[in-house]
């Protein structure tokens, strides 16, 4: 069973989105599952501005009216300052090369909704990656270059090419699309629907390989 995820770290229906896939793999046992994040900017890097509150931010770009966000941000005490996300997006491929991505995604969520955060100060990356388990050498490596940055412009182009507008956005099994956010349950059914109508199914490993693998059932 293998569940994409597309998010982008300023979203805070990922956070809760990412929330619900916890919760689901706490309370199920899911045989063979295989959860890959894809990064998603709202906004590329280039054409960031950090001139705008993050309600108007959110607003923007979740089309939806500012008295909308305030009220779902006060509902979860999600206020946050806006802040480049671009680096923390390159920093969870190099969490995804070495096999760490799960812990990776739950610590800097809880980084940024939290303990509200600002990642775009490296100190506070550094230590969030090395609390997710990264090496020190290899967080230096990417804070001092462009490292992965090729790999995050492309995992959002590649999902505007699939029509990937909206986040969050999951795939099952390279097939059943999930637009917005899913509650539990309702994520529950459509993988148990999913196993039962793609027994076999061809998909993407990493960025570029394709194989075939079987699910088993839940």
């Amino acid at each position: 069973m293998k569940i994409e995820f597309w998010l982008d770290y300023l979203c805070p229906t990922c956070y809760l989105q990412h929330q619900t896939i916890e919760s689901m793999l706490k309370h199920y046992d899911i045989h063979d599952l295989e959860l890959i994040y894809r990064s998603y900017e709202m906004v590329e890097d280039r054409a960031f501005d950090t001139n705008q509150s993050y309600v108007s931010f959110i607003a923007k770009h979740q089309k939806m009216s500012e008295e909308a966000v305030e009220k779902f941000l006060n509902e979860y005490n999600y206020h946050i300052q806006l802040f480049r996300i671009h680096d923390v997006h390159r920093m969870a491929h190099l969490a995804k090369k070495k096999q760490i991505s799960r812990k990776f995604n739950q610590v800097v969520f809880h980084a940024i909704y939290e303990d509200k955060l600002d990642l775009s100060d490296h100190k506070h990356l550094k230590d969030v990656s090395i609390k997710a388990g990264l090496e020190e050498t290899d967080i230096d490596e990417v804070l001092s270059t462009d490292k992965f940055s090729n790999q995050v412009i492309s995992n959002r182009e590649n999902a505007q090419l699939k029509g990937i507008y909206e986040l969050p956005f999951l795939r099952i099994n390279g097939q059943t699309k999930l637009q917005g956010l899913q509650l539990e349950q309702d994520l529950i059914n459509t993988l148990n629907q999913s196993f039962i109508k793609f027994k076999d199914v061809e998909f993407c490993e990493g960025e570029h390989c394709i194989r075939k693998k079987q699910i088993k059932p839940f």
